[in-house]
Formats: structure tokens, sequence, C-alpha cells
């Protein structure tokens, strides 16, 4: 466990040196030096948007409707408020809201199984009381009762905050979130961001913005036992 524990945070660091340096390129070659591991058994794509706009991110519909109809390990996810023309237009496997109701995050949290692999969405709503404590306790309970490999929070609460919770006080409370996704329209990271949990553990930060790109796309490496092995950004506009 101290072992994992120092590869994970030596991990982190690296890769958060990089992203810094060079934001949205490939991190997958740092995180497979620490291990020896080159290759993955599963892999997950997660695209995320915040406010895309159905009428004018034409070529972003169509780059996500070809990599979910192409890919049966793709997942997408909405952070922010979801538009019923929006609704027609793309299937999304979660959700803050959605107007006909199939991907909307239920009963504070929604499992998605995909390649053999179970990942957790929970929804962080800035204006629940506590909501920090309960998202921890709810992603615990996704990792450890239901045996999620991936626990990926969907978060209005923006990424630094002076005096409410966001996203990177989320991050580094918590034990068992592996991936906040942004969906506050002002407060975000222009590029990806890697906090250290509790553990020291690394829990990726990311938000899509029409002010700086319409989706994002993380694709994650997995050994047989479930292990992530690789980490690779992209972003499109």
């Amino acid at each position: 466990m101290k072992s994992r524990r120092n590869f994970l945070k030596q991990g982190a660091l690296a890769s958060t040196a990089l992203v810094v340096l060079k934001p949205f390129e490939s991190i997958a070659s740092v995180t497979s030096s620490f291990t020896g591991v080159n290759s993955s058994q599963h892999k997950l794509v997660f695209l995320h948007t915040a406010h895309l706009d159905s009428y004018g991110d034409h070529n972003v519909i169509r780059y996500i409707k070809n990599i979910k109809s192409n890919n049966k390990n793709a997942i997408l996810l909405k952070a922010g408020h979801v538009k019923r023309e929006e609704s027609y237009s793309l299937n999304y496997d979660a959700s803050v809201n959605d107007v006909n109701n199939t991907s909307t995050i239920k009963g504070y949290y929604k499992i998605i199984k995909k390649d053999g692999l179970k990942t957790g969405i929970v929804y962080a709503n800035p204006v629940e009381s506590n909501v920090i404590s309960n998202v921890i306790i709810l992603s615990t309970y996704l990792k450890k009762e239901k045996k999620c490999t991936m626990v990926v929070c969907l978060s209005g609460l923006g990424y630094q905050n002076k005096n409410t919770p966001d996203d990177l006080t989320l991050a580094k409370s918590s034990a068992d979130i592996d991936m906040i996704i942004g969906g506050h329209r002002e407060n975000f990271s222009n590029h990806p961001f890697i906090a250290l949990n509790s553990n020291h553990a690394e829990v990726i930060i990311h938000a899509a913005s029409r002010d700086t790109f319409t989706c994002g796309e993380i694709e994650i490496d997995f050994d047989s036992r479930g292990e992530k092995r690789g980490l690779n950004f992209k972003t499109h506009s």
C-alpha cells in the first residue's frame, strides 16, 4: 500500500508539472514509466461538455456522436444543465438534469457499466448544505460498497473559491473521488489539473467551456486489476 501511494504521489506531481507546461498533451507515458506497464487491459473514454450550443457547435456534436457510435466504452457526461434542444441531439450517459429524464442522476448517484468496469457518477450541488461531506460519503459508498472502479463527480461548485466549497477543496478532502468534471460557467480552470486527495492519490479536475473548448476528452487505461495505468487528455472546439 505504501509503495502504491508513493507511486501515485510521484505520478501526480510529474503529471501536474507536464499539464502546466504543456496543457492537453498526453501524460500516459509519465504514469506508465512509474509502473513499468505499457499495455492496458481496459480503456474508458470520458467525453464531457458543460455549455454546448446545439446550433453553433455542429462539428463538436458530430465528433461526439462519432465517438459514441464507434466506441462502446465511451461515457458522455454533462456537468452543466442540459437544454431541451441539446438533449435531442446527444445521448448523455449522465447529466445534472435532462428533459427526458433518461440521463439524470437520480437518488444522488448513477452507476454506468462499460467494459466490465463500474463508474459511479455523483453531483456536487452548490446550493446543498454540507455538500463536500455529503459527496465524500457518497463517493466512499460507491467505491467500497458498490465496487466502482471510477467515481466521477459532476460539480457546480466552481474550481476555486475564497469562502465557499470548490472543486479543489473537494478533491483534496476526498479519498475515493477519481475525477471532478466542472460545470460552472465562470469559475473553471483553463487547463486539466491533477490534485492529490487525502490519501495522496490522483484526482483529475477538468472542465469544458465555450470560452476555451466545448468538449473535453479523457482516456484512461486500466490493467486487469482495475488499476489506472495511462492517462490522455484531448480537447475539441
